[in-house]
């Protein structure tokens, strides 16, 4: 695919921030107060020391620490909202929790182990997955993409937020690459999780899924549409269903199901559309520099994009994408047999690539291409072949 889905901006994560998330401190302060005040008719008791609230760099929440504040604190009704909150660090434990508790959320299961978070994953259903990442930044990549995927837990769909304290872009990266919806750098406050949590509830962005990612969509909203390219797509989301009632977005076995089929069906369609944007790449190269060996990297990519898509066809009940994949499958390996292969090889490829994409979207054009590319191929394949052998009876 000619765009890489993690090429955007880590910045872009926060689009549709509310503003009061970017208020300066005092602003902050001020609002805070204000709020604590209608609410209970007191102020909170003086403060030795505070520490700002910011924006990073890198384009994540960081906030103040109000954690015991108040339990009045703005948004919606959460408390049969429930969460796994995955905090490691007992000094910042208690920290964490009250912030969760004071935004509303009252069914909080607090693991302090990889361990104990795997088997919660496994074991229990619940809305929000919260995850401190001081200690072990690697370990909770892993769980969130092993989630994603589908190899852990029943909802690869869950909410995820990830606490960390080093809000460098190359951090923030690992949590954006494997899926999170969200990253609140630490000091946490009341604030910032409100804050983030009516965002999950009123505009959590659509999934994208490829044969590597599953999880929120942030590419740049401005970049150039590929009409082959099918989209984003809705996820259950059960913060909303139990802050709103929103019955759209309630998370139940149907609805996973067919999350999990849009998943298989985008896969293979942007999967055969990075392999098609390959095999014209090097088609291109061919003919620009004859002679010359293919770029191992490229053709590797290939090659693993094809295994993908013979076993994400296999059992499918349409003949003819069995037909069609089986003859990329041939033209693929004679392209990667021949040290110095031909740029029509690659230009046969790109038909069965556009082939396989008009098959998965239900084009009208799609049974002309199949016939014309498997037809191509077998004489192709017919015509090597017997040169093969007549070079072996020399």
């Amino acid at each position: 695919m000619p765009e890489s889905l993690h090429s955007m901006p880590v910045y872009s994560m926060r689009r549709g921030l509310p503003p009061a998330a970017r208020c300066d401190f005092g602003v902050n302060i001020i609002i805070y107060l204000i709020l604590l005040f209608q609410s209970t008719g007191q102020l909170p008791p003086a403060r030795t020391q505070l520490e700002p609230d910011f924006m990073s760099q890198s384009g994540a929440q960081s906030a103040s620490p109000f954690a015991e504040a108040s339990n009045n604190a703005p948004g919606y009704n959460l408390a049969d909202v429930e969460v796994v909150l995955f905090s490691p660090v007992q000094n910042t434990r208690r920290v964490i929790r009250d912030a969760v508790h004071g935004a509303g959320f009252r069914r909080v299961n607090v693991v302090n182990s990889l361990d104990k978070l795997r088997r919660a994953v496994r074991e229990t259903e619940f809305d929000m997955l919260v995850l401190e990442a001081k200690e072990h930044i690697e370990g909770v990549c892993e769980h969130i993409r092993d989630i994603r995927h589908g190899r852990l837990g029943k909802n690869p769909y869950l909410v995820i937020t990830v606490i960390t304290w080093k809000p460098d872009d190359a951090t923030i990266r690992k949590f954006v690459d494997v899926g999170a919806d969200d990253i609140i750098t630490m000091p946490i406050s009341i604030g910032a999780v409100t804050h983030r949590v009516d965002h999950i509830v009123e505009n959590r962005q659509k999934f994208i899924a490829t044969s590597r990612y599953v999880g929120p969509d942030r590419r740049d909203p401005g970049r150039k549409q590929d009409p082959s390219d099918p989209g984003g797509f809705e996820v259950p989301n059960g913060v909303r269903f139990k802050a709103t009632g929103d019955d759209s977005a309630k998370v139940d076995y149907e609805k996973i199901e067919r999350a999990n089929r849009i998943v298989r069906e985008h896969r293979l369609r942007r999967s055969t559309l990075r392999f098609d944007h390959f095999a014209a790449k090097l088609e291109r190269f061919i003919k620009q520099k004859p002679g010359e060996s293919l770029p191992r990297k490229e053709l590797a990519e290939m090659n693993e994009l094809v295994g993908y898509i013979v076993r994400e066809t296999e059992g499918d009940p349409r003949s003819e994408i069995l037909e069609l994949v089986g003859s990329l499958q041939k033209i693929m390996n004679e392209a990667a047999m021949d040290g110095h292969p031909e740029a029509n090889l690659f230009a046969l490829l790109r038909v069965h690539g556009e082939a396989l994409l008009a098959l998965l979207r239900g084009g009208e054009e799609a049974a002309e291409l199949v016939v014309r590319a498997v037809f191509t191929a077998a004489k192709v394949i017919d015509k090597r072949s017997s040169k093969r052998k007549e070079a072996e009876a020399d």
